[in-house]
């Protein structure tokens, strides 16, 4: 049987999680579209509760189409309609899934990238994507940062939220943690008076925090900080956090 009204529960509810933070909370659920991410969601072993497939996409995308169903508790056809309906892009693939919020995720070990208030979902979604292919150990994220649920952020992770470690914390306390555990963690920032990115020897141990797009760290996580370092540019006044962090982490992952 087709899905084929709005008003249907399962279709409003899958909706309301895509765009509903607090939802998404309270339920331990997220949700995700498309062949690639489908397919990562499946590949990483995580819980998929739902899964929401059209005729169309079946058939262009029959293998991962039935990995979806075979990995899911329940499917269900839906309608080119619903699909762009429950969709939060403007071409929909056909393919949805509901998966539950990982409860056991690993605390991040090795070098870190720790993000203090980035808020644009783009951004941070890169950053962990960035990370991971560099082979960094996971990310911090304090509770300002974007949702790394949102379907904005997944797309842009490109699925490296489902392997790499990451967890949302309070900055300040994390930071003196981490220090007690004999990490050196350097905040980015517009000083130069601060260490220059390329002079610097990491430790094994050692995090970087990377500031929102507006303000940079704040100054309470600048405080908790073992030292600053900046990225000298020339010609632009700051660089966009993810470009940042890019640069950055290049560096770290030497």
């Amino acid at each position: 049987m087709e899905l084929t009204s709005r008003k249907n529960e399962t279709v409003r509810r899958f909706r309301d999680l895509a765009r509903d933070k607090k939802l998404r909370e309270e339920l331990s659920v997220f949700v995700i579209e498309g062949d690639h991410l489908c397919g990562e969601a499946v590949t990483a072993g995580l819980e998929i509760s739902l899964a929401l497939l059209t005729e169309k996409a079946r058939k262009k995308y029959p293998d991962a189409s039935e990995r979806l169903i075979a990995a899911a508790d329940s499917y269900a056809v839906i309608s080119e309609d619903i699909a762009e309906y429950i969709s939060d892009t403007k071409s929909p693939q056909g393919l949805f899934a509901e998966v539950r919020i990982p409860q056991d995720r690993t605390m991040p070990n090795g070098r870190l990238v720790i993000l203090d208030g980035v808020q644009d979902p783009g951004n941070v979604g890169t950053v962990i994507r960035t990370a991971e292919a560099l082979g960094i150990g996971g990310a911090v994220m304090s509770c300002g940062c974007a949702d790394i649920y949102s379907p904005k952020t997944l797309r842009a992770s490109m699925g490296s939220v489902f392997r790499l470690p990451c967890i949302t914390c309070d900055l300040p306390q994390m930071i003196c943690s981490l220090i007690d555990d004999g990490y050196r963690v350097y905040g980015a920032m517009l000083d130069e008076s601060a260490h220059k990115l390329g002079e610097i020897s990491f430790p094994e141990k050692a995090a970087v925090v990377i500031g929102s797009e507006g303000r940079g760290i704040s100054e309470e996580v600048r405080k908790a900080c073992s030292d600053g370092l900046y990225i000298p540019i020339t010609g632009a006044e700051s660089l966009n956090a993810a470009v940042a962090a890019a640069v950055i982490l290049w560096e770290l992952s030497k």
